[in-house]
């Protein structure tokens, strides 16, 4: 069955699933780092043919994800700021709609940098913060606008950020790479 996106993530989800789809015949490994109920991870296993895990650290989540997902994406209840995975095991770290739950979203791209491999990328979709069309939601204090985000990926080492936004534009795509000496 295709997974179902809300309108306002279609374009910039696809995008995404392009950039991964495009890494070569090797097989890739993704992160799916605050799946939530799995909708992004599905996504990519079904679009981009690649091996997905998903963590989320809300365990009803996760135990939904893994009933409605189907096979060939693995779930696991972890916190994105602590991870208990292995140095340089992914090629991409994704996220969608997330970054600005996480309370130490610093310490999450910095456990970002740990597990991707040499020159992995990131690739983060996010609500843009500081915006008419985002104000009135729950979140928006949390959210980062364009510039604060590039900021904190420079900051926790990442390189060759681009950002971009959606037609409507409320939200971004925010993309970078793991620079050659973090680790």
């Amino acid at each position: 069955m295709p997974v179902e996106l809300l309108k306002n993530e279609q374009e910039l989800v696809k995008k995404l699933g392009r950039r991964i789809r495009g890494k070569g015949d090797a097989t890739v490994s993704v992160l799916d780092m605050g799946c939530g109920t799995g909708r992004l991870a599905a996504y990519l296993r079904e679009e981009a043919d690649c091996e997905v895990l998903g963590i989320d650290v809300m365990r009803d989540k996760i135990e939904r994800a893994r009933r409605i997902r189907g096979r060939g994406v693995e779930f696991g209840v972890q916190s994105a700021e602590y991870m208990g995975l292995k140095d340089e095991t992914f090629d991409f770290v994704v996220s969608l709609k997330v970054l600005h739950e996480i309370p130490h979203p610093e310490i999450a791209l910095r456990e970002a940098i740990r597990v991707l491999k040499n020159r992995g990328r990131i690739l983060i979709i996010d609500w843009i913060g500081g915006i008419a069309a985002t104000k009135r939601h729950a979140h928006a204090s949390r959210y980062f606008t364009p510039q604060q985000l590039e900021s904190l990926f420079s900051l926790t080492g990442f390189e060759n950020i681009v950002i971009e936004t959606n037609k409507e534009g409320e939200l971004m795509l925010a993309e970078a790479i793991k620079q050659m000496h973090m680790k």
